[in-house]
């Protein structure tokens, strides 16, 4: 068997750690801090990278180097993240430019809000399929998002600029003394299509 095609990652956008929220919406989220195991780990996904060109649509433990990140970690260091997997095909009369906008303006303000580890952005392929994934300090820090303008501007895109989207949810987990993660579907997906 041959062995995976590796690729550049099409498109990586900057993470950013924030540790407190100047535009806090709610008080149920003043508790959210950030661990030792989460800058360590937000570092390590500096090296996020495709394995396979069709990362977009094979399982998600199959399409990222995500061993190599657990293996560059330190083997004591343990730690439980949350994964925002959202997995699209493109209408092919979306609006590129507002869909780009909106998601820069979403991602600048969950840098902003705190505890995006890494968010990681794919080209479309040609069957207009695509995947976007963020990478959390914890669920709270991502469902905080989710309440944000930027966000909900983005999220109302969604029905007009695709043909179906698919947003999973997983948990990224490494255990002591492992050289790997482990990822666990959360709860059940959401499912769009026109």
């Amino acid at each position: 068997m041959a062995p995976p095609v590796v690729v550049a990652s099409p498109r990586h956008a900057a993470s950013s750690i924030v540790g407190s929220d100047t535009n806090k919406t709610s008080s149920s989220y003043d508790h959210l801090t950030i661990t030792s195991a989460d800058i360590a780990l937000e570092k390590a996904l500096h090296n996020l990278d495709s394995l396979h060109v069709d990362y977009r649509t094979i399982p998600l433990e199959d399409a990222f180097n995500w061993n190599a990140i657990a293996a560059s970690l330190d083997p004591d260091l343990s730690g439980r993240w949350y994964l925002v997997v959202f997995r699209s095909i493109r209408h092919p009369d979306a609006d590129h430019g507002a869909l780009y906008e909106a998601d820069r303006l979403a991602h600048e303000e969950a840098r902003q809000s705190g505890g995006i580890l890494k968010y990681w952005y794919g080209d479309l392929n040609h069957r207009r399929e695509c995947l976007a994934m963020c990478v959390w300090a914890n669920r709270e820090f991502a469902k905080k998002a989710t309440h944000k303008p930027s966000h909900i501007k983005a999220m109302t895109l969604a029905a007009s600029m695709y043909d179906t989207y698919k947003l999973d949810r997983y948990w990224l987990v490494k255990e002591k003394g492992s050289r790997e993660f482990r990822i666990e579907q959360v709860g059940h997906n959401v499912y769009e299509t026109r």
